[in-house]
């Protein structure tokens, strides 16, 4: 009978759906999308981040499992700072000399379990906001400047105000000129006709009476974000008292004064603080108690302050006790920046509220400034991103979106049934929208409705069906430190999560953009996951040194397309591990009749030519676990004579003349089958473009069924 041939041209992605699509796999793993041709290749692997210690993993030796990083970007992403946890220490990477460090911004921190959320990055202006849920948020700036000490040591400030300030003090006023100072009183006064002074003034005759006066002073703190702090308690009151002296000394008698007020220091996030001041409160002033604008100190240094300003040259009244209160979030694990504001949650005890701060102030709340959540069905918050104009609220069971701008911010559900915990994993992706991982696969959310860009219509739809097994087996109770990033260098959304009862990642599944499918990573110990400004994936060990010690690859390393699975320490130097072993497997093939017997004669693989390497392949029939082996052919033209090699290169490539499109064609020796599939596992340099499939339709036809 006349041959067939069942021909592929453009690979597809990995798929366990029964019928498979035809251009779709079976299995890919470890390999990534050749950007000349559109095919896979093989050249995947991981490197560290530090290439500059040839003798060690330094600077991060020591660590164990690396829990969280984030990259702190500043002058538009042309400076970039390395920020990661580990063990509970929160460390800053300086590489910016001859040698990398890893420097402490903070100790002492909560150290996540297995089922917890890690540390929470928030972008916010120049700063990063460092939430856990126990510790105290700090902000980080990235400026090398410790305004205490002047050392050179970034400075992590704590975010928001989280006691009122303390009163100020002020000092009593000493009357008499003649008097001497004792240290509670000053003696400071200004003639009747300068304008500058307190005190009511007397006439300036013989028979004026004495005039009482009265002040209080309260203060606030101002923060390196412009944030100002609840106003302070009242301060005691300082009175004193305009005398007439009388004869020729009440020339002397009427003199206004100033006042000496002790203002406290703040913490390091404060850089200035504000004075306010009553009026003259006197009973001939009508006893207001309102508080006035007075001055501004513009450092967090000086402790004293002479006040000599007139009421008539206050300024606007106070801000209200409503208007900033002490930080309402202080066990946040949650944020985002929406529309100028700091949105955060209030943390494992209070995961049903929203906080936002003022605009562009996000060390500063108003009493009212919140969003409830609602009713519990649909759980905690669990992560907010902003999409567009909208602000995404997650949740364990549902998501809604944040519109409008400050203070007048409106919710609304989008989602009852769709949620997730797995904050790590929600990602923009150009030109799609967001993607993020829950408990039963991977969502698309596009569009989004009034409010949002275009006005499209919100659209939740599950991309992750062509992998449903591998999200079958997701380790649920540990989802939370399901991480994900992507990438616009390699046009890749890598997604990595506990599978089988792991605790820690084990499986990585990746969406490439180019070709709207899916491929699996396996034996990546990714962590935590991030990306650079050009594109770069870094991410962080999931072990560390806490399995072997020093000698153990720990810290950072870089996803790249160098074919070496790591590196290891190997007596005073770090030498490349072997390759990935790259497997692709292609669906099973009925052929589009499986109730007809057929014979497969060849296997024709369309690749690009990789020098005298060799790319091995197996055959599988009917569904059977076993496969069986052929001829493993090199990647040379067969009907050409052999590309020159120039020089062999083991985890990399060989050096060959140029690249070209050929076909290897492998022999096939089975019996009848209904269906075939063959597989590729390879730890060469492959790239493979489609292939053809030749076989023969006997007129056999498959038996009868199996009687019940």
């Amino acid at each position: 009978m006349k041959n067939k041939v069942y021909r592929v041209r453009s690979l597809g992605g990995i798929s366990d759906l029964q019928p498979q699509p035809n251009d779709d796999a079976s299995e890919i793993s470890n390999w990534r999308v050749d950007e000349t041709s559109g095919g896979w290749n093989t050249r995947i692997g991981y490197e560290r981040y530090n290439p500059k210690e040839s003798s060690s993993f330094g600077p991060f030796a020591s660590l164990n499992r690396v829990d969280s990083i984030t990259i702190h970007s500043r002058r538009n992403r042309a400076m970039e700072t390395v920020l990661l946890t580990s063990g509970g220490v929160q460390y800053y990477v300086n590489d910016f000399g001859a040698t990398m460090v890893l420097s402490t911004l903070e100790s002492g921190r909560n150290v996540p379990t297995n089922s917890e959320l890690p540390t929470q990055y928030i972008p916010f202006g120049k700063f990063t906001i460092i939430l856990n849920g126990q510790d105290q948020p700090i902000k980080y700036d990235g400026w090398p400047i410790d305004r205490s000490s002047f050392s050179n040591s970034p400075l992590g400030t704590p975010l928001g105000f989280e006691f009122k300030p303390p009163a100020p003090t002020p000092w009593d006023v000493e009357v008499n000129q003649a008097a001497t100072p004792d240290g509670n009183n000053i003696s400071i006064f200004f003639t009747r006709n300068s304008g500058k002074g307190l005190g009511l003034p007397v006439s300036a005759t013989s028979d004026a009476v004495d005039r009482d006066n009265k002040f209080y002073y309260k203060i606030s703190f101002v923060s390196d974000t412009g944030s100002e702090s609840p106003l302070s308690l009242s301060s005691d009151v300082v009175q004193f008292t305009t005398t007439n002296g009388g004869g020729p000394s009440y020339v002397l008698a009427n003199q206004r004064y100033a006042v000496a007020v002790e203002i406290p220091r703040g913490g390091d996030n404060v850089i200035a603080r504000k004075l306010y001041r009553t009026k003259n409160t006197s009973s001939d002033a009508g006893n207001d108690k309102t508080f006035y604008f007075l001055d501004t100190i513009p450092n967090n240094v000086d402790t004293l302050y002479y006040d000599s300003t007139a009421t008539i040259e206050l300024g606007s009244e106070a801000p209200d006790d409503l208007q900033s209160v002490a930080f309402p979030a202080r066990r946040a694990n949650i944020g985002c920046d929406f529309q100028g504001s700091l949105f955060l949650n209030g943390g494992p005890t209070d995961a049903f509220t929203l906080y936002f701060s003022n605009p562009v102030k996000p060390d500063q709340f108003s009493a009212f400034d919140y969003i409830t959540v609602g009713n519990s069905f649909g759980g905690g918050i669990t992560a907010l991103h902003t999409y567009y104009n909208t602000m995404l609220v997650f949740r364990e069971k549902s998501i809604g979106v944040v519109t409008g701008t400050y203070p007048n911010f409106e919710l609304t559900q989008v989602s009852s049934s769709v949620g997730t915990t797995a904050t790590d994993t929600i990602t923009n992706i150009p030109e799609l929208g967001v993607v993020f991982l829950a408990e039963d696969g991977v969502y698309l959310f596009s569009g989004g409705g009034a409010g949002v860009y275009g006005g499209a219509v919100a659209q939740l739809q599950k991309i992750s069906i062509p992998i449903h097994h591998k999200i079958k087996i997701i380790n649920k109770a540990v989802l939370a430190r399901a991480v994900s990033a992507y990438s616009t260098k390699l046009r890749e959304w890598h997604c990595y999560f506990a599978v089988e009862g792991a605790e820690k990642p084990n499986l990585g599944i990746i969406y490439h953009t180019d070709k709207q499918a899916w491929s699996l990573r396996e034996d990546f110990p990714v962590g935590c996951i991030t990306t650079d400004r050009v594109g770069n994936l870094i991410f962080g060990h999931h072990t560390g040194a806490a399995a072997s010690g020093s000698n153990n690859p720990a810290g950072l390393f870089v996803i790249t397309a160098r074919r070496v699975q790591g590196q290891s320490k190997v007596g005073d130097n770090i030498v490349d591990n072997s390759a990935f072993t790259s497997v692709y497997k292609s669906r099973w093939h009925d052929f589009g009749n499986p109730t007809r017997k057929k014979k497969v004669h060849h296997v024709v693989i369309y690749c690009k030519t990789t020098g005298d390497v060799s790319m091995p392949l197996k055959h599988y029939i009917d569904f059977t676990y076993t496969g069986t082996s052929t001829t493993t052919m090199k990647q040379q033209r067969a009907d050409h004579t052999d590309q020159f090699v120039y020089g062999k290169a083991i985890l990399d490539t060989d050096t060959w003349e140029d690249q070209f499109v050929t076909q290897i064609r492998y022999p096939i020796a089975i019996n009848a089958c209904s269906n075939f599939a063959f597989e590729i596992e390879t730890t060469n340099d492959t790239t493979i473009l489609g292939y053809d499939i030749h076989y023969t339709e006997i007129d056999t036809k498959i038996i009868s069924g199996k009687p019940a």
